[in-house]
């Protein structure tokens, strides 16, 4: 009798552990299955963000991409549409032909994506040759808006920058950007500013100049200098050589 309960007993004893053993295992798989449930919801919306982000992202292009060329954004952040742009380095003289096509835009707060290449066909053997000493040239930009008017946007870092917003602050055109390489943050409304403020004084010295009256001259006045040869009767016509009267001989009257 003792025998058998003390076999009842052990087996009881065995039985709880396996039971909490099961239920231990049975947590830990629940716990596991809930945590592969929150990382897989994580990802999910990782996912769904980069999507999302590269919907965004799918911009409108201006310009073809070519190897070798310059890719970067270009955002409207004035008051007017811009329907057209150009871009040349600071040392040329003369602008690209306008960049966008004919019925193309700008829009109010709008991001295009723009590849602009450095090189054209005539002078790609020219540059063949060239030293890269400037790394980061600058470029300068020109802006044409809706209403027919233009502006310049002077000394960009474009091939060190991924957004050139264009902005518009008392009536100057600027751009503003963060450089790649150092995050440095730019803008060229100091410059564009202070180019303004040339043109104007330049353009008031003109009209004051412009606006002086010429100088004086009156028709009328005769009075030239002929203290040179003295016309007041340096040669005696009041007589003949003998001292006459200087009448004319009756003879030669008749």
């Amino acid at each position: 009798m003792k025998k058998k309960l003390l076999m009842a007993l052990l087996v009881g004893v065995l039985a709880v552990p396996s039971s909490v053993s099961c239920f231990a295992a049975e947590s830990t798989d629940a716990a596991a299955a809930d945590s592969d449930e929150e990382e897989e919801t994580e990802e999910t919306e990782a996912e769904d963000k980069d999507t999302t982000a590269k919907k965004k992202e799918n911009l409108k292009t201006v310009g073809e991409k070519k190897d070798g060329c310059i890719a970067f954004k270009l955002r409207n952040a004035t008051s007017k549409k811009i329907i057209g742009l150009a871009i040349k380095t600071a040392d040329e003289t003369e602008f690209t032909e306008n960049m966008m096509e004919e019925d193309d835009s700008f829009e109010l707060k709008e991001k295009k994506r723009i590849y602009f290449s450095k090189e054209t066909e005539e002078n790609a053997e020219e540059n063949t040759d060239e030293t890269a000493e400037d790394k980061a040239p600058t470029y300068d930009m020109r802006i044409t808006f809706e209403d027919g008017t233009s502006a310049d946007v002077h000394g960009i870092v474009l091939e060190d920058l991924r957004t050139l917003t264009i902005r518009e602050k008392d009536g100057i055109v600027y751009g503003t950007y963060k450089m790649k390489s150092t995050k440095e943050k730019k803008t060229t409304y100091d410059t564009e500013k202070a180019i303004a403020d040339q043109a104007a004084a330049d353009a008031a010295a003109a009209q004051a100049a412009a606006s002086q009256p010429a100088e004086s001259y009156d028709s009328n006045d005769y009075s030239y200098d002929y203290s040179g040869e003295d016309y007041s009767g340096g040669d005696d016509y009041s007589g003949g050589e003998d001292g006459g009267d200087g009448c004319l001989d009756n003879g030669l009257l008749g």
